[in-house]
């Protein structure tokens, strides 16, 4: 084993060194340039596709080489164990992502560690940790599609793919990534014998192998609908290209202008005071807001976006600190520390991690602040109530500045938020119709006595988790007090089943999939749960299980099954639904007919 796996090593020795060195001078010359720990996510992701890539043709490379028929029964028939022998390749291949991955990264976090003024928290030092396992993600994924059965190997991309949806952050991102690599290996494991083209004899082995098979056609089954968008976008049908939308529904929402969508929401109001206000909105400015979909999280391994801000007067850049919870200072000349900034006077650390959105303006989960370049502070201007959080800062909103939280709209003094640094106190608070994860906009226009707000819900509706839209407008009157203006239920544009394909094709791995996006995640208040599908859409997802179930048993018929695993998959693809059915067909071949014996030549003679 030991002697396999130093092969290996002096195998691939070359280009791993040589990697090493380009990937190290390509992150020394961009760490030139700018703040690697400061870049925003899309930066991140375009790196770790990278990673995921690399690792994948090595896996594809290194098991292919092997694969040939000759050479894997030669590999396989050595006096050792084949777990053993899976071992010692892979751990080679561990070794050689760690070289070429890992260690650079960790090299230049020394550097700018050591050797500058910018910051380096502890979620930094996961990063190489975060790449290398992300390369060995792929390296097991290339390995499994290798040496696996080529009728279904091709598969397990669903699982790297996972990453991109995760919702954990920090060490928990650090725990699901450890969760997927830990998945992958018993698949090489369970693949890496002489037959890898057998299917798999245990219950525990055909689960874990069926597994990615179906989460695989179950999205691919999903993205074949797009061939139906691609009809209607040819045919000029497309609700989403056509010159004008569809009436009263949510396309025709989301495209309106402010004063559009507030003067369809009150059309059918029998308010006595709506013919006025249709009046004040052809001639007032429409103020729209829109609700961040995430905030940054403390110890999060990437950026919601750069968590830094200068001071142009004097030449300073801040950044924000996760382990300190303040920002820190440099020049943007001499690149020289300049000290730490907190929150007011005493200089607190932050509740949250802390970023700016406007000039001087800064914000996270629980506050929002304010930057005086003069005092070279940061004050608090605005505190949500405990139990909420924000989404979406404080901006000016006619004479007033307006604030979104998770479950509400706060109205604050305009002249005291130009003209002071103290915290301010909200002159009204008007409640969310409904979750805020739904909520893709807010209109609102100010008049005499108060205000007028139009509240839009139409986020979800295209992957079906929010089932029915609608436009809420309220009146909030001087005193704060909020009057029901109208309601209304906008449609969806689709056929209800086009949206709702991605539940009813298999509600088993549906579940299964948001469980899988949520592990080891906190509870995200920026999100709203996936609303019940309507009845015709349960209907249809039974009529997929009968389907798929009598589609089992004439498929098992004419595989190799004994009588309880031939059932057991039946009732498997009776409950899962189609996506169970493709990896019954694809795991196991059609049984082979015996050889018929010839009939006998002799004939009797009379």
């Amino acid at each position: 084993m030991i002697d396999l796996f130093k092969s290996e090593l002096q195998r691939f020795r070359l280009w791993t060194i040589a990697a090493a060195v380009v990937h190290a001078g390509i992150l020394g010359f961009l760490t030139r340039l700018v703040d690697l720990a400061q870049q925003p996510l899309q930066v991140y992701q375009v790196f770790s596709v990278a990673y995921a890539v690399s690792g994948t043709l090595l896996g594809l490379y290194q098991m292919g080489s092997y694969r040939r028929p000759n050479q894997w029964l030669s590999l396989l028939h050595r006096p050792m164990h084949r777990l053993r022998i899976a071992a010692a390749l892979g751990g080679a291949g561990a070794v050689l992502l760690f070289v070429a991955m890992a260690l650079p990264i960790a090299l230049v976090a020394l550097y700018q560690d050591t050797m500058t003024a910018r910051v380096v928290d502890l979620r930094h030092w996961m990063l190489p940790v975060a790449a290398w396992l992300i390369g060995l993600i792929g390296y097991t994924a290339g390995a499994y599609a290798m040496v696996a059965n080529r009728r279904h190997s091709f598969a397990v991309v669903v699982l790297p793919v996972l990453l991109m949806f995760a919702q954990a952050s920090g060490v928990m991102m650090l725990a699901v990534q450890l969760s997927i690599l830990a998945l992958l290996v018993v698949l090489v494991a369970i693949a890496f014998r002489p037959d890898p083209v057998a299917p798999p004899r245990s219950f525990a082995a055909v689960v874990l192998t069926a597994l990615p098979v179906q989460v695989g056609a179950y999205f691919l089954i999903w993205m074949l609908g797009f061939a139906v968008e691609m009809t209607w976008t040819l045919s000029g049908t497309h609700p989403l290209n056509m010159p004008v939308p569809p009436k009263g529904g949510y396309i025709e929402a989301e495209r309106a202008q402010g004063k559009d969508i507030l003067l369809s929401g009150i059309a059918d109001s029998r308010d006595p005071d709506a013919a006025l206000w249709r009046e004040q909105i052809a001639l007032s400015d429409v103020v729209t807001r829109y609700p961040l979909r995430s905030l940054p999280r403390r110890g999060e391994l990437t950026n919601v976006a750069p968590m830094e801000f200068d001071d142009a007067e004097h030449r300073v850049r801040w950044v924000f600190t996760h382990d300190g919870m303040r920002f820190v200072g440099y020049g943007t000349l001499d690149g020289r520390a300049r000290g730490v900034l907190g929150a007011g006077p005493a200089q607190a650390a932050f509740p949250a991690p802390t970023l700016q959105y406007d000039d001087g303006y800064l914000f996270n989960a629980n506050a929002a602040y304010q930057y005086d370049s003069e005092q070279q502070r940061i004050f608090e201007r605005v505190r949500l109530p405990q139990g909420e959080v924000m989404a979406s800062p404080p901006a000016p909103a006619g004479d007033n500045v307006l604030a979104l939280s998770d479950r509400a709209a706060y109205f604050y003094p305009g002249r005291e938020a130009a003209n002071g640094l103290d915290r301010m106190q909200p002159l009204l608070r008007v409640p969310m119709p409904a979750a805020v994860g739904n909520l893709s906009r807010m209109d609102m226009i100010e008049l005499l006595d108060g205000y007028l707000v139009s509240f839009t819900y139409t986020w979800g509706v295209w992957s079906s988790e929010l089932q029915q839209p609608f436009q809420q407008v309220l009146r909030v009157d001087g005193e704060g007090r909020v009057h029901p203006v109208a309601r209304r239920a906008l449609q969806v544009d689709l056929p209800p089943a086009y949206p709702a394909r991605i539940w009813w094709l298999s509600p088993v791995l549906r579940t299964l999939c948001l469980g899988a996006q949520d592990l080891y995640a906190a509870p995200d208040p920026l999100r709203a749960p996936p609303q019940p599908v309507p009845t015709g859409m349960v209907w249809l997802a039974l009529a997929g299980c009968l389907a798929s179930l009598l589609g089992a048993i004439w498929v098992s018929a004419r595989q190799s099954h004994s009588p309880r695993e031939r059932w057991a998959w039946v009732l498997l693809c009776g409950v899962v639904g189609l996506p169970a059915l493709v990896s019954l067909w694809l795991m196991y071949p059609r049984r082979e007919p015996l050889p018929v014996p010839a009939a006998s030549t002799h004939a009797a003679i009379a």
